[in-house]
């Protein structure tokens, strides 16, 4: 049996998607931020890789707050999402969709940094020398519908507390 395959196979069918967000509890200067990040981009694409789990996380660095959308088995997610609520680099985790999907979208992001206000969002990659911009994607209408939702959900997230 070819398991690249099976792991190809169980990226294109029907899906479930969950879409949460986060405060940030990273501290520490924006070195150790940047560290922390890596470490959290690392961890997730050798388990998710391993769970068939896919997605984007977004950063929004101005309010220190994640949004990130996962795609794979229900279960699968599910148990991520209560990982991700005992995480101390988690605060205020919210749910903010969660619903089956006809396929996934997102089965080859990882991460964008979005700066403040008024500068571009840049996608990044993880490399073994840190973070690097990554060349411009290019969306599809669905990843873009997703995308904005996520920036929405966090631009202004911790505004109220």
């Amino acid at each position: 049996m070819n398991t690249k395959n099976n792991e190809a196979d169980a990226k294109v069918g029907p899906c479930f998607r969950l879409i949460y967000r986060s405060k940030s509890l990273l501290d520490g200067t924006a070195a150790d931020i940047e560290s922390n990040i890596l470490k959290i981009i690392s961890a997730a694409r050798t388990n998710n890789r391993r769970k068939n789990i896919t997605g984007a996380l977004v950063f929004y660095k101005h309010d220190d707050n994640f949004a990130q959308v996962l795609e794979g088995e229900e279960s699968e997610l599910r148990e991520l999402y209560k990982t991700i609520c005992a995480d101390n680099r988690h605060g205020k985790v919210e749910i903010l969709e969660e619903t089956k999907a006809p396929a996934r979208i997102f089965n080859r992001w990882s991460m964008a940094l979005v700066f403040d206000e008024g500068e571009p969002d840049k996608p990044l990659v993880a490399t073994n020398r840190g973070l690097s911009e990554a060349e411009q994607w290019r969306m599809t209408p669905d990843q873009e519908a997703i995308v904005t939702k996520l920036l929405d959900s966090i631009r202004g997230y911790g505004r109220g507390y």
